[in-house]
Formats: structure tokens, C-alpha cells, sequence
């Protein structure tokens, strides 16, 4: 591997704002001020001796607690629950259960219906986050209904004609308790978009695999998700069953609940922290308005008020604050400034002679195809190693291999003296191995620094993550951008914040999978001056797939050629470039350098 190069940088990449327009770093401050108004207002309310109104307000409170409730699991980390309201009903029956058999104090026992909730959504979610999309949604959707027959059939607790508990009128108890639970809802998901978790959780909404391959242990992020908006609803559920003294399978199960509490979160603002709120409160108190004038015209103005949202106002009415400079996310973690550069890293103290990464006889077969076949390859601690060929030749199925994505047929793969086919994804990432994807996965609702950030939080405390992405960030040229949101930058900007991402996992290999592909002649410069100083970002060795011949031939240590998945070359880049079966099968004509 080539030493690096001390020399001044090529300039940072160009095409940026100059001026960065961040989403918001705002202090935790503004938010605890504008939910003391909020809470302000709803304590005004819980005075007013008016029944009806009272209840209107506990309902609304409840609603705000099921929104932020879904918000959690499926504005976070995109997992769209259609069976939220199996919680629900699980915690207004295991509250009514405590009360009349065991004659619990109402509060008490929803609390505990709480607790039953996540210890339920744990092996639950174990198996149902293992679904993805509309089969998650409707799986939960099922799950609705197989708690709707069992409670009907059970007569333990009232089977169909539900059960009844003791009268007491405790209206304003309830009301309190529940706004309270809707101020914890609201903290939870503030506290959620400011941490590390909720990062992870966005960058698993974002790119799953990606966030695996960034370090992310995905299923125990998205389990913790699913417990926490789980708990929510179920205290909710036990405080409605108790202030309405009654519980059936119909209106503990009801769908039309989670339609609401969806309604209400895509309207505010699906994974913002004040769209669950906006559209709690304010479709609600519509709602309301549009039943007491228009009576049975209600249900058809409300869905069309619904439509007008959605069309109109996508992002939800927290999209329309957002275009004035109001309520914008919060970047997580996000410093006044970029820290100041660093001291550079050391690479890892590895056994002389011994290879990083060692491939042995690895094969890997799609059904009857052979995608790679017996390959061998070994890159040694400083080695700098590219692999070429035609496409469908098995460069990036071979990568794949290594990093976990593909298991192989056949073979084996070690890694720093280690097997590494018994560990996952993530377990591979953390271990140091770190890579890049041929068509780049970012995660597009982030900004630059959180991207880098997410793979920098693996294994390091806040203060040291802080300074690893910065660090990376500085080095790859990215300091002008990185309070920008990724979805709004050029290709080759994406590549260079993917190839920044990677590094940012502090790896000891990097696989580059078409590192300097659809570049431009600054670019490509920008990523080669990168791959020279990997050794300062403590990266032992480099093992990438590149099709840009002319752009590695004074990187490389070494150049492996595959052909219909089989190893057909493998040496110095001059003898290889000349080889004239590489350039019959390949390359077509001898390549000048």
C-alpha cells in the first residue's frame, strides 16, 4: 500500500452552497418551551367543568399519545404498523383483568398493562421485524385480529359481551394521567431524534443493508423501537378502560383507532417531532367541528381534508413550518462548528507476514450459475489491491462475500487470522471490515455529518465519534458540505460521501466497489489523494473493484483479474496490464501508463 502523501490536498469537492443550510440545531431548550405551553393549554383545559368538553380534550390527549406512539416504530425506522392498536386493546384488558380480579388501583394497573406490553413486543418483535413492508403491516394487521377472536371466545375475560368494571366517576384522574403520558410520548420522541439510537433507527428507515454494513445491529434497534411504541398505547388503552368502565373485544380492537392515529401522524408529519401533535390536536378539534355542523357529512369532509394534506402538503403540515425556518429536525450530535483537525491514526499492529484478508477457494452459486468460482485472494497489511473485469464477472459478488452480504457456497474467508463466516453484517463492520456499494446507499433524510457519523458511533463514545467524523469529513474534502442534507448533492458528491461513510467505521480493510465510477476528472483525484492517506485514518490495507483503469495503475500494489467468475491474473499493475490474455478477455488493447 502506498504511503501517504503529506502533500497539500486537491481542493474540496465544488458544487456547494459555500453557506450550509442546516436543518435545525436548535437547543433541547426550545422544544421544553413550546411543550410547557402546550401542557400550559391543556391544563386551562382539564379545569373547564363542561363533561363534554373534558372528554373531547382526553381523547384528544390519548390520540397525541397513539400518534407518537406510531411514530416511533414507523416514523423512525419505517416499519409501517397497521396493528398498533393490538396494544391497545392488550392494555385496556390486562387493566381491566387487575381491577376486577385483583382489585388493583386503576393506575397501577395500567402502568403494569405497560409493562405486560413490553414484555409481549419483545419476542414479538423478534419475529414480526424480521417482515418488511407491506408483509410487516399486514402481519400486524393480523395480529389485531387474532386477539379480537381470542378475546371473543375467552370467557375469562367477558368473551364478546366484554367486561364490565366498577363505576367511578374519575374523569379529571384520567385526563391528567393522560396528558402526562402524552408529554412522556412527546420526550421519547424528542429524546429519540437527538441520540445515537434514533440515528441508527433513521439510517434503517433509510437503507437497511447500508446500515448494517455501516455497524448497525439493526434488529436490536428496531426491537427497542417496537418495545418503546408499544408501552405507550398500552397505559393508554388501560386509563380509556377505566375512565369508560367497560371493555369488549369491538372497541378494544377497533381498526378505526390506528387509521385515526395514522391519519393523524401522516397529516402532522410522519417522523418529525411536532408532526404527531399538530396533526393530533389540530384534525381532531376539525374533526370535531365538521361532526357538529355536518353531521353525517362528516366522515366524507374529513377524508377529503385528509387527501388536500397529502397531496398538497406531503411532508405533513410540519413540512409547511419547516419552509419558514420553523420546527426543523434537529441534526443529531451536530457541533456549533466542524471540530478541528486531528492527529492522525496508526494503522493496527498485525502479524508480519500474515495477510488481513484471506480468501480460500471461495465459491458462490445463484441456483445453477456459478457467480464466482474457487476464487483465491489475499491482501496483506499496506497492500493496495483492485480488482477488474468485465461486468458480470463476480467483482462485487466476491465483495459481497466478504462483507457478508452473500453467504458462500464453498470456501472460506478469514479475516485478521480469524474465520469470519459465523459472524453477521454489522459483526463483520465492527470487526473492521468497512465497504462502499457499487450504486451508492446513503441515507438520503441525513445530512453529511450524520451519514459519517452513524458507522463513527461503532464502538466509540460521543466525544471520540465526534471527532473521527470530523476528522474523516476534513480529509475527503467534505468540510464545505457537511451540514448538508446527502439527498440534495450531485453523484459525484454521494460517492464521496459514501467513501467518507465507509471510513468513518474506522475499518481496518475497505472493500471500494466502484469507488471513482461516474466522476469527473476533480473527483476522481479527490477519492485517489483519499486512498493514498487511508493510513492516516488507521486503514491497514485496501481491496476495491474499479473499472476506471487509468486512475489506479499507480495505486495499486497489486491488480486481480476475474473473468466468468474465475481468477485469470493476479500481480504488479504493469505485468497484468500487459497480459495478453487480460487484454483478450478484457481490457481489448494494452492500456498505456
Amino acid at each position: 500500500m502506498s504511503a501517504p502523501v503529506p502533500a497539500k490536498p486537491p481542493p474540496p469537492l465544488s458544487g456547494g452552497s459555500g453557506t450550509p443550510t442546516p436543518l435545525s440545531r436548535r437547543p433541547p431548550a426550545t422544544d421544553a418551551a413550546l411543550i410547557c405551553l402546550v401542557l400550559a393549554a391543556a391544563t386551562v383545559a382539564g379545569f373547564s367543568e363542561s363533561g363534554y368538553r373534558l372528554q373531547l380534550t382526553t381523547d384528544i390527549a390519548m390520540f397525541v399519545v397513539l400518534a407518537y406512539s406510531w411514530n416511533l416504530i414507523s416514523g423512525f425506522t419505517g416499519y409501517v404498523s397497521l396493528g398498533h392498536v393490538s396494544f391497545f386493546g392488550l392494555g385496556g384488558y390486562a387493566t381491566a383483568l387487575l381491577i376486577v380480579h385483583w382489585h388493583w388501583n386503576w393506575l397501577a394497573a395500567s402502568l403494569a398493562a405497560g409493562v405486560l406490553a413490553a414484555l409481549v413486543a419483545v419476542p414479538l418483535g423478534m419475529v414480526m421485524l424480521r417482515l418488511r413492508g407491506i408483509y410487516f403491516a399486514l402481519g400486524m394487521l393480523g395480529l389485531v385480529q387474532i386477539m379480537s377472536i381470542a378475546s371473543s371466545s375467552w370467557e375469562f375475560v367477558g368473551a364478546s359481551t366484554g367486561l364490565a368494571l366498577p363505576a367511578v366517576l374519575a374523569q379529571k384522574q384520567v385526563y391528567g394521567v393522560m396528558v402526562a403520558l402524552a408529554v412522556v410520548a412527546f420526550l421519547l420522541n424528542l429524546v429519540t431524534a437527538r441520540s445515537r439510537f434514533g440515528l441508527r433507527a433513521m439510517a434503517i428507515r433509510d437503507d437497511e443493508n447500508a446500515a448494517r454494513a455501516m455497524g448497525v445491529r439493526t434488529t436490536r434497534t428496531k426491537v427497542t423501537a417496537f418495545v418503546l411504541s408499544a408501552i405507550l398505547p398500552a397505559v393508554a388503552g388501560g386509563l380509556v378502560v377505566w375512565n369508560r368502565s367497560f371493555v369488549d373485544p369491538e372497541a378494544a380492537f377497533d381498526p378505526t383507532i390506528d387509521l385515526q392515529a395514522i391519519l393523524f401522524v401522516l397529516a402532522g408529519g410522519i417522523g418529525t417531532i411536532w408532526g404527531p401533535m399538530i396533526g393530533a390536536v389540530a384534525l381532531s378539534l376539525v374533526g370535531e367541528q365538521l361532526w357538529a355542523r355536518y353531521g353525517d357529512l362528516h366522515l366524507g369532509l374529513f377524508g377529503g381534508l385528509i387527501v388536500v394534506i397529502v397531496l398538497f402538503l406531503p411532508g405533513g403540515i410540519a413540512s409547511l413550518l419547516e419552509r419558514v425556518r420553523l420546527l426543523r429536525r434537529p441534526i443529531v450530535m451536530a457541533p456549533k462548528e466542524l471540530p478541528a483537525a486531528q492527529p492522525t491514526l496508526a494503522p493496527p499492529e498485525l502479524v508480519p507476514g500474515e495477510p488481513i484478508l484471506d480468501c480460500r477457494d471461495v465459491s458462490v452459486s445463484f441456483g445453477g450459475v456459478r457467480a464466482i468460482d474457487g476464487i483465491d485472494l489475499r491482501v496483506a497489511p499496506g497492500e493496495t489491491v483492485f480488482i477488474i473485469g468485465a461486468n458480470g464477472a463476480g467483482k462485487t459478488t466476491l465483495l459481497n462475500s466478504i462483507s457478508g452480504f452473500v453467504k458462500p457456497s464453498s470456501g472460506e474467508v478469514s479475516f485478521k487470522g480469524l474465520r469470519v463466516g459465523g459472524r453477521s453484517i454489522a459483526g463483520r463492520a465492527r470487526d473492521g471490515i468497512g465497504r462502499t456499494f457499487q450504486v451508492p446507499c446513503l441515507f438520503d433524510s441525513l445530512t453529511v455529518w450524520e451519514n459519517v457519523l452513524v458507522p463513527s458511533l461503532s464502538g466509540q463514545n460521543r466525544r471520540q465519534a465526534s471527532e473521527h467524523a470530523a476528522r474523516v469529513i476534513r480529509i475527503c474534502g467534505l468540510d464545505e458540505l457537511w451540514l448538508e442534507p446527502v439527498s440534495s448533492l450531485a453523484a459525484g458528491h454521494r460517492r464521496q460521501v459514501e467513501l467518507a461513510r465507509a471510513l468513518g467505521l474506522g475499518p481496518d480493510v475497505i472493500l471500494l466497489d466502484e469507488a471513482m465510477a461516474g466522476m469527473n476528472h476533480e473527483e476522481v483525484e479527490r477519492v485517489r489523494c483519499t486512498i493514498r492517506n487511508m493510513q492516516s485514518l488507521g486503514v491497514s490495507a485496501v481491496a476495491g473493484v474499479e473499472h476506471v483503469i487509468h486512475a489506479i495503475v499507480d495505486l495499486a500494489d497489486r491488480i486481480v483479474v476475474l473473468d466468468r467468475g474465475r481468477k485469470i491474473a493476479d500481480g504488479p499493475a504493469a505485468e497484468v496490464l500487459r497480459d495478453p490474455v487480460v487484454i483478450d478477455s478484457y481490457l481489448g488493447e494494452e492500456v498505456a501508463f
